[in-house]
């Protein structure tokens, strides 16, 4: 199953080189020249084996200058010699696919770079010996950590449960190792990571997952700092009585630990209870607290492996439906661009030249001696495609059947009407049709992608139990993660259950997964209410609607709605019912809020726009159409999706410059085929959005550019805008406004 962190780190604004080579930067300036028992540690070297071209250069980079700022360039010159060649490697070659492969040529540089540089300073035999037992070990963490890496990108998680698992504690130890080198007097980098690591495994995985992680941690410590990673031998004891108070309060817990562990070393003798111990003990708790146990969901698998996916089979059901769908409708296209699209020729004059001149005693002398004449008069009496009977030509004055002649001709318009009526009515609902399968094909595409999503049994169960333990009634808790990995929790109970419970359910569960909660629309269905909270994104979105009815109305025909739809992101609709007063209201009401039953469905905006062009074909002929313009924000990649069907002109200021983006599309319920304009802006904060109705004249445009350039204040805008509307329009307000501000702000 492809994992959504994946699907993450492609979608993430920050390009992938980008991240790649802060990275490997990071890891080379940090790992260069640390230590794993006697022996130099090969992490550089191994994470650049395991990156592209940027991050192995990036690594290089630091690496260089990590020794140039220690001073030892010299000392570890066969371990940089081994660096540059990975590094030219990468940028000449892929990398190995299999870790055996990445551990033999990984080790293989390494003792060929050990072996070069003995020649040529002629070091003695111990000195090679010691090359190739790093060699042997840079191998073996190139083969661990490719693991971990292969686990990362393919499934943007690392399963725990597996040999991968095992694969990540090897790399925890080599990591912990190199960062217990960095040290300051009672103060060291390893020993605190040690006891944040343990507390993080000991509050998500109770008890074994404490004594594992102090087990893990207090090996890294002591291979690079025996000294001060002896006293932390109490961690596992430490994390096993913590794995015991897992679901109490994070500093209850917290504290109860950090006292254990104290008091361990004071019973296990006085030479491990020092300062420097008990200053890693108490900084690396408070480091814990800081960390997000929940987070580990993210990037810890602890199911069992299961190479059979059980929602592989029905995703490939609703794609082969899709498929099936989309060949019906190609099939149905293709078939009907081969008919005929214009109505067969039928000869109407001949037709009823035969009906009424065929027994006609003067037919000889109309049809021989003056032929040009009467089928001129003919011609003209064809031609006459109205309702009425056709008038009598200057021609056939001198005919003695008119009366039929007229009641045939008037016969044969008729039928041509409602031949081109009936030819009209079929295209029309084959366009409806075939959009109608278009939708279709979209919603059986997004559901079967939408089985991906990644839930939480665990964290479900356990916001269930807190519900539950606090006394507020609940059928089930879902708690799953958005394409932007983002964490939403869904509460499903009964309708208006736990109205003005939401709240302090949002206090108590932000509490619990040392998050913070932001609580969305409630969505009804039936008998039944889900009761949304969701992660707080990356931004929040300042949001202001105002709107004035026409003169001689009492109501606005315009319509603004503010909702989030189903990941969570805002959306403002703003729809524009022709004319104004109650017909139009109803129309523009009605369009808003089929377009946010469709959302919160999980219905795609274009989807939702087809089905909805389908509905408002079939009103009756008193109602009028309506427009429909959409703004969906994405708060977690700072971007905009517009919608346009037969809108105004949505203004934008950006990076303090005014845009302006307009759509030539029709209004929905207009044509078979409903128009959409997609466009789509990434926002910076303190950008600002703004949607208007055709209430607002183009000739207001300048004024608003130039409002919008002088202040940030929404309500000020959005006041000013609507003040000045009638201003604009002449004088006097004839039709409704409506004007939607929107600012994107971090959170």
């Amino acid at each position: 199953m492809r994992n959504l962190n994946s699907q993450l780190l492609r979608r993430s604004p920050i390009p992938r080189f980008a991240i790649e080579g802060g990275g490997g930067f990071l890891a080379g300036l940090l790992l260069a020249g640390t230590y794993v028992g006697a022996m130099t540690s090969p992490l550089p070297i191994a994470v650049a084996a395991n990156l592209g071209s940027t991050g192995a250069a990036s690594v290089l980079i630091g690496s260089i200058l990590s020794y140039l700022i220690s001073g030892t360039m010299l000392d570890n010159l066969p371990l940089l010699f081994a660096l540059v060649v990975v590094t030219s490697l990468r940028m000449l070659k892929r990398p190995p696919k299999t870790a055996g492969g990445m551990a033999a040529s990984t080790g293989l540089c390494v003792f060929l770079s050990g072996l070069a540089v003995s020649l040529l300073f002629h070091a003695s035999g111990a000195a090679v010996i010691g090359y190739t037992m790093t060699a042997g070990l840079t191998g073996c963490a190139s083969y661990f950590m490719h693991a971990v890496f292969s686990s990362i990108r393919t499934t943007g998680k690392i399963p725990l449960r597996s040999a991968d698992g095992c694969a990540a504690a090897v790399v925890l130890i080599l990591m912990v190792a190199a960062l217990s080198c960095y040290s300051i007097p009672a103060m060291n980098a390893g020993c605190m990571v040690s006891t944040a690591l343990t507390l993080l495994g000991a509050r998500k995985y109770k008890c074994a997952g404490g004594v594992i992680c102090g087990a893990l941690t207090v090996c890294g410590a002591v291979l690079g700092a025996p000294e001060a990673g002896m006293p932390l031998l109490i961690l596992p004891a430490g994390g096993l009585l913590a794995g015991y108070l897992a679901k109490r309060n994070r500093y209850a817990f917290t504290a109860a630990f950090f006292l254990f562990s104290v008091m361990g070393l004071i019973t296990f003798g006085s030479s491990l209870f020092t300062v420097s111990t008990v200053c890693n003990l108490f900084l690396g708790s408070v480091a814990f607290l800081f960390l997000d146990a929940a987070q580990l969901e993210k990037w810890l698998d602890t199911d069992l492996p299961d190479r059979s996916d059980p929602l592989a089979p029905a995703s490939a059901r609703l794609r082969y439906m899709a498929d099936a769908l989309h060949t019906v409708r190609e099939d149905t296209h293709a078939i009907a661009s081969l008919l005929p699209q214009e109505e067969p020729a039928h000869d109407i004059t001949r037709e009823v030249c035969e009906t009424v001149c065929g027994s006609c005693r003067s037919k000889l002398r109309c049809w021989e001696s003056d032929y040009e004449k009467t089928l001129s008069g003919f011609r003209k009496m064809e031609m006459h495609t109205a309702a009425t009977l056709p008038p009598i030509p200057e021609e056939l004055s001198c005919c003695s059947r008119t009366d039929r002649l007229r009641a045939l001709f008037s016969h044969q318009a008729a039928e041509r009407r409602k031949t081109k009526f009936l030819a009209a009515r079929t295209a029309e609902s084959r366009t409806v049709l075939l959009e109608q399968l278009a939708a279709a094909e979209e919603l059986l595409t997004a559901a079967g992608s939408h089985l991906y999503v990644r839930y939480s049994n665990e964290l479900s169960e356990t916001v269930h139990r807190r519900l539950l333990r606090y006394g507020y009634p609940c059928d089930c808790a879902a708690v799953y993660y958005t394409e932007a990995d983002r964490m939403m929790i869904e509460i499903c109970c009964e309708k208006h259950s736990l109205d003005g419970c939401i709240p302090t359910i949002r206090h108590i569960l932000s509490e619990a997964l040392n998050l913070t909660l932001e609580e969305l629309d409630p969505l009804s269905s039936g008998d039944s209410m889900r009761y949304r909270l969701c992660q707080r994104p990356r931004y929040r979105l300042e949001q202001y609607i105002s709107a004035r009815h026409a003169q001689q109305e009492s109501l606005s025909g315009d319509t603004a709605v503010s909702f989030t739809d189903s990941t969570g992101n805002p959306c403002l609709v703003l729809s524009d019912g022709m004319g104004t007063g109650k017909h139009a209201a109803v129309e523009s009401r009605m369009t808003t809020e089929l377009f946010r039953k469709f959302l919160t469905g999980g219905i795609s905006g274009t989807a939702a726009v087809r089905m909805m062009n389908g509905i408002l074909l079939t009103k009756s002929p008193e109602e009028s159409f309506a427009t429909l313009d959409v703004a969906q924000f994405d708060l977690d990649a700072g971007e905009l999706t517009i919608l346009k069907s037969g809108a105004a002109a949505t203004l934008i200021r950006h990076a303090g410059k005014v845009s302006r983006i307009s759509a030539q599309t029709f209004p929905l319920g207009l044509e078979p085929e409903g128009e959409l304009a997609v466009r789509r802006v990434t926002l910076c904060p303190d950008d600002i959005i703004l949607m208007l109705t055709d209430g607002v004249s183009e000739d207001a445009y300048p004024f608003i550019r130039q409002l919008l350039e002088s202040t940030s204040d929404l309500e000020q805008i959005v006041k000013e805008v609507c003040e000045k509307a009638a201003i604009f329009a002449g004088g006097s307000q004839r039709d409704d406004v409506t004007v939607c501000a929107a600012r994107l702000l971090p959170s």
